[in-house]
């Protein structure tokens, strides 16, 4: 498995998709988000997804020009539509729409419809914290569906993810989560399927409604699910964004009717300012953080972390090493390169 330097990695993949007609500064934004969720330890969301996103141009399914426009707004809300954009492209519009829009109110909501996938959530969450703001985002995709009900053996939900970033002091990040409402991501598990590597566990039922660790049995026909994380607690979370993310903006809920992959979108950011004097509000955060880190250590804990701590540490790491990606994922990666002659 190599070890791909970063700015080789992300030029490589930013060729691939102006290969593919994409605009100059959009390739190059899919590519460095991509790149980023490598470097922060989520392979799943990173260039593994460039085979996947190349067959969608292909079809015709992601359109590399899209005319991005907000069919409806207030002074608190916005719904935009995508026109099949990459989702990254089509997310970065609308976290700036909400961003501006709560700077002026303390509060807003903003919709996608029609984006393709958007990657890795907590990138726009914490875009909105480098603005001192707060930071939310659900996401669902009703057309691909790839987990199991609680209590049930056949996809019926997506990985419907949410993610929430608090800022901190001076434009820093005191708290970023990004989590599938699945126990695992799909992504992550084809990084398995990727290194013929098994699962653990309670990850995946195969297409029997069986317990399962290989991958390959949810890369198959019947084909695999996944399981929602907390068990019930994880499938009424998947059910409510559903609905706030698919409902709410255009997409629709989860269907049995078969599609491109699109992103139903809900972003809220929140200005603590208008709740309380920000100095009192960095000051309760970092009052939270601190008593949550002195309690005990459980047996084999080594430190307790703060959400977005093992990611920054990845990706210090990763900068300074290169980023692993398994030989089957290289080998698709540098067929894409070559079919629109990109060095790779």
């Amino acid at each position: 498995m190599p070890d791909i330097d970063v700015d080789t990695l992300t030029r490589i993949t930013r060729e691939i998709f102006t290969g593919w007609g994409t605009p100059e500064d959009d390739a190059a934004w899919v590519a460095a988000l991509l790149v980023r969720a490598n470097l922060r330890g989520h392979d799943s969301h990173g260039v593994i997804r460039i085979p996947s996103y190349v067959r969608s141009l292909k079809a015709g399914d992601t359109n590399p020009k899209p005319a991005i426009r907000v069919e409806y707004e207030t002074p608190l809300i916005a719904r935009i539509d995508g026109d099949r954009g990459f989702g990254q492209v089509v997310a970065r519009q609308g976290i700036g729409v909400a961003i501006e829009k709560a700077k002026a109110q303390g509060l807003s909501a903003v919709t996608l419809r029609r984006a393709n996938h958007v990657g890795r959530l907590a990138d726009y969450a914490e875009m909105a914290a480098g603005q001192g703001l707060l930071g939310m985002l659900w996401v669902n995709a009703p057309m691909a569906l790839n987990v199991a009900p609680w209590g049930g053996a056949g996809r019926r939900l997506g990985t419907n993810p949410h993610a929430v970033a608090v800022p901190g002091p001076d434009g820093s990040i005191a708290i970023s989560h990004d989590f599938a409402t699945s126990v695992w991501a799909e992504g992550k598990l084809r990084v398995k399927f990727n290194r013929g590597e098994p699962c653990p566990p309670g990850i995946m039922l195969n297409g029997a409604g069986q317990p399962s660790t290989d991958p390959r049995e949810y890369y198959t026909d019947p084909p695999g699910s996944l399981l929602t994380a907390g068990e019930h607690k994880g499938y009424g979370l998947s059910l409510a964004i559903e609905v706030l993310a698919g409902v709410l903006s255009g997409t629709g809920a989860a269907t049995p009717e078969r599609g491109p992959l699109r992103n139903g979108t809900l972003m809220i950011c929140l200005d603590p300012d208008r709740f309380l004097p920000r100095e009192a509000f960095n000051a309760e955060v970092a009052r939270l953080l601190g008593f949550v880190r002195s309690a005990p250590l459980a047996a084999g804990a080594k430190e307790i972390l703060v959400p977005g701590e093992p990611e920054a540490r990845t990706e210090r790491e990763r900068r300074r090493r290169g980023i692993p990606v398994e030989d089957e994922t290289w080998r698709q990666i540098r067929e894409c390169a070559a079919e629109v002659g990109v060095a790779a």
